[in-house]
């Protein structure tokens, strides 16, 4: 069996932090802000209690994973195995140019059809800085997907672009939002959420055309428990470790496998 191991997703917002028993299953995950790297060493800490002999790291943020590298080479954690495109990863797909295309949806997408059991057409969503809808065919094979913009982005884009609107740090919350507000902030959060809603609803619809049996669909992101209930539908999941398994099946399986 391998080793115990580390999988970490480094995103642009948020770090995952996942271990791996000895069958390679993942038992146990986290998360933290991209910017709280003081919490780094107790995360790795407790994570690898008993010995890691293998760390396999997915990054769309070149910079935060410059940093985690040198954190885990201080701490004497490694061998460190990469994975920083699409075209790192053991998924069979159409796409035009997986050296530039995020390594974090192709493992969502690998995760969704090797770790869940999925077969036939299924949509893979990602709900996080930026929001990702993923198609696979009816063979398994990865198509490509949309990409659009994320609720704390969305906020943040609009206090950088205007003189007075503020960033809200959180749009969800176990209320189900107005569709209209009498003030600044559920009104934003009335066109930032049901404006997502609303994207996801219709790339979700049109990615369903022409399939056969209807698309299963699998939401992973920080957002995707608040986002998945509004947008409803039916065969339904929400994974929050979805980029972590994904990384659990790829360190063992080659790419050329693809």
């Amino acid at each position: 069996m391998p080793p115990p191991a580390l999988v970490i997703d480094i995103g642009n917002s948020r770090i995952k932090w996942g271990r791996l028993d000895e069958g390679g299953r993942l038992v146990g995950s986290m998360a933290t802000t991209i910017g709280d790297q003081a919490s780094w060493g107790m995360i790795l800490d407790r994570l690898a209690m008993g010995g890691i002999l293998e760390v396999s790291v997915a990054s769309v943020n070149p910079p935060a994973a410059e940093r985690l590298g040198e954190t885990l080479r201080g701490r004497g954690i490694g061998p460190i195995r990469w994975y920083r495109s699409a075209a790192d990863v053991p998924v069979r797909h159409g796409l035009e140019a997986p050296g530039r295309t995020g390594a974090d949806r192709a493992l969502a997408v690998l995760a969704a059809v090797s770790g869940k059991g999925h077969s036939g057409p299924g949509i893979v969503v990602q709900c996080g800085t930026a929001i990702t809808v993923e198609r696979i065919g009816p063979d398994g094979g990865w198509q490509g997907g949309a990409i659009g913009i994320g609720l704390s982005l969305a906020s943040r884009a609009l206090h950088a672009g205007t003189a007075q609107l503020p960033d809200f740090a959180s749009l969800l919350s176990e209320i189900e939002p107005p569709a209209w507000g009498a003030s600044t902030r559920p009104a934003m959060t009335a066109g930032i959420v049901w404006g997502a809603v609303g994207t996801i609803r219709e790339l979700i619809a049109r990615l369903s055309e022409g399939t056969d049996p209807p698309p299963w669909v699998v939401w992973t992101g920080g957002d995707a428990s608040g986002l998945a209930p509004l947008v409803g539908g039916r065969l339904t999941e929400v994974e929050p470790d979805l980029v972590l398994i994904g990384l659990s099946i790829a360190r063992t399986t080659p790419v050329t496998s693809r």
